[in-house]
């Protein structure tokens, strides 16, 4: 009777082993699939903000949680200051007061993030010194973004203005008119610090 015994005890004990065993596996295997799915990365969150917060929304107040004030803004062989490039992005929503600018992907490698982005917008409004045409604009691109110390220090994108104008039906005339235009504002950036040109857009 004791053998008996004795011999029950083992087996359930055994038992216990076993499944507490098989409880732990799935467990031990589900580990890394959590990890994988934490929260985006700082820089992605930050990059996407750009384009769904300040551009789409007009939250301009927000720029500086988001960039670093000595930022370069790079449009093709065109550099701006941060204050020049947020000046250019509120003449275009001015003059495209629809316009919205869908994040399609977003790519991390390193301190750089790279967003790939859809805009679209009806040309509806003044802005930039072009007078509304009603005509609808469309563009697919990306911005490449460099990050330091949890901010946007450097950003590259496509030159679109040559792009945008075709769209628009602005004629050739126009179209330099603004390009000169354009070159004497960022003269007189360089004579002037960075917030006076703002305050002067």
């Amino acid at each position: 009777m004791r053998k008996h015994t004795v011999l029950l005890l083992a087996v359930m004990v055994c038992g216990a082993f076993t499944l507490a065993s098989a409880q732990k596996k799935p467990a031990q295997q589900q580990r890394p699939a959590q990890r994988q799915a934490g929260p985006q990365n700082q820089n992605k969150l930050l990059a996407r903000r750009v384009f769904e917060e300040l551009t789409n929304q007009g939250r301009y107040g927000e720029v500086d949680q988001v960039f670093d004030r000595n930022c370069k803004v790079h449009f093709g062989n065109r550099t701006l200051g941060l204050s020049q490039a947020v000046a250019e992005g509120k003449g275009w929503k001015s003059a495209a007061p629809d316009l919205s600018m869908n994040v399609e992907n977003v790519t991390e490698n390193g301190d750089k993030v790279t967003v790939f982005w859809a805009a679209r917008g009806t040309h509806t409004g003044q802005g930039l010194g072009a007078q509304p045409t009603r005509k609808q604009v469309s563009m697919r691109d990306r911005t490449v973004f460099l990050f330091k110390n949890g901010k946007i220090v450097e950003a590259w994108n496509s030159e679109y203005r040559q792009e945008l104008f075709r769209q628009l039906g602005v004629s050739k005339t126009t179209a330099s008119m603004f390009d000169t235009t354009e070159k004497l504002w960022a003269a007189a950036a360089q004579l002037f610090p960075d917030p006076l040109y703002a305050s002067l857009q």
